[in-house]
């Protein structure tokens, strides 16, 4: 299996020097919102492509246009930029220089996929018509980079001097248990609505000796924190897919004090609105039925965070179905993977959300077939070890984009 897969990585068309390019922004690697180097670094390659640049769209965010034959549509692509507050323990000899901070998402990976893909498409110009306009999105991993972009007017400018809305924008997410040569692409919910949900629950401090004279928040919390637990499986229908995780509880500060207060954090995951309704809802109510019961001296504070709302990911069925065929075409039927939607947030979501288009993001197989082969524990995305076999997955990667991008831009649905 990894010899067919590396030869038909080995055989599709290169971009100048992606694998060099993958190594640099993995070598040096920014945090969300100050991908300064990395967005000025995307940028020269671009240009050097031929596109339009704007750079400091919504803070770090870049946005490139490139032109094919009039006449034709426009549509978005996007790769996001930053990395994480992890220390690299992979031992490669490309390694983060940056202390704390390393590519372990493979943002890397998606950056050299589009400039690779992008540069491809440049020196066809005269083999398709429309627009693309590639989005160099900062601050994926804090689920605000989509957003500031969007928020930002040049954004809409932007896609004016392009042609207008995208009629689709598409995105493709690194595999850590795919294969090079796999990919997964279905249809519908993909990535979870993420709401983040801070309560306060109010008691009245005493003595450790004498909580017969205090109302206590800990045990209050502790009871919040366990009837939480029943919402997904008393009040949702069966069947029904969604995540309460309480994150942090923090109360006290020394062994004989009952303190005045409890705080809980929580991290609420759900696919569809309603259930996301629902679910808010009935944290409301179990929060104030539990303090009411404790004789709670004022009612609790429910707080949930809309300005950080993170919505669902969903692939547009008839955009997914025509891009099946082309991935099918290209890698064949059985390198296609079926794969369960993912309680993880994504806001690529958004610019489906706010523009009103359809959106696909597919996920591209980025591991070496033989230890996929060989079996067991793979590091995962977010590892301190995370190295994806990034030549030949870039490769095959940039083939994907090139071939989704082209069928985009032909007439039809």
């Amino acid at each position: 299996m990894r010899r067919l897969l590396l030869s038909l990585a080995l055989s599709l068309p290169l971009a100048a020097e992606p694998l060099e390019l993958y190594r640099w922004f993995h070598a040096h690697p920014e945090l969300s919102n100050q991908e300064k180097q990395t967005a000025a670094r995307l940028a020269q390659e671009l240009r050097q492509l031929g596109l339009e640049v704007e750079e400091g769209i919504g803070g770090t965010g870049i946005m490139a246009i490139l032109r094919g034959k009039p006449g034709g549509p426009v549509v978005l692509y996007r790769a996001d930029m930053d990395a994480l507050p992890v220390q690299e323990a992979t031992g490669l000899v490309y390694a983060s220089q940056v202390a704390g901070v390393m590519h372990a998402c493979g943002h890397d990976l998606h950056m050299a996929c589009a400039v690779s893909a992008l540069g491809q498409l440049s020196k066809k110009r005269d083999q398709w018509s429309g627009s693309i306009v590639f989005v160099g999105q900062p601050a994926e991993e804090v689920g605000a980079g989509a957003r500031q972009m969007l928020a930002d007017p040049r954004f809409q400018q932007v896609l004016k001097k392009a042609g207008g809305t995208p009629r689709l924008a598409l995105a493709l997410h690194d595999s850590a248990t795919l294969a090079v040569g796999q990919v997964s692409l279905s249809d519908g919910y993909i990535n979870a609505n993420v709401d983040s949900v801070d309560i306060v629950v109010h008691g009245l401090g005493g003595h450790g000796a004498h909580p017969d004279s205090a109302v206590d928040p800990i045990v209050m919390a502790s009871e919040i924190v366990m009837s939480l637990q029943t919402i997904i499986s008393r009040r949702l229908e069966p069947g029904a897919k969604a995540v309460i995780t309480v994150g942090k509880f923090v109360a006290g500060n020394k062994h004989n004090i009952i303190p005045p207060k409890a705080e809980l954090a929580l991290t609420v995951r759900s696919y569809d609105e309603p259930t996301r309704q629902k679910l808010l809802s009935e944290i409301r109510h179990v929060t104030q039925s539990v303090a009411a019961a404790y004789h709670a001296p004022q009612p609790p504070e429910v707080k949930v965070d809309e300005v950080d709302f993170v919505p669902s990911v969903y692939n547009d069925p008839a955009w997914t179905l025509r891009l099946v065929r082309v991935l099918e075409k290209r890698l064949g039927k059985n390198n296609l993977i079926q794969q369960s939607p993912s309680m993880g947030g994504e806001d690529f979501s958004e610019f489906s959300r706010r523009l009103k288009i359809p959106g696909v993001m597919f996920s591209l197989g980025a591991v070496d077939p033989a230890l996929v082969q060989k079996g067991g524990a793979l590091p995962g995305l977010h590892s301190d070890r995370f190295a994806p076999d990034a030549g030949p997955a870039i490769k095959v990667g940039a083939q994907l984009v090139e071939d989704c991008l082209l069928e985009s831009l032909q007439p039809g649905p």
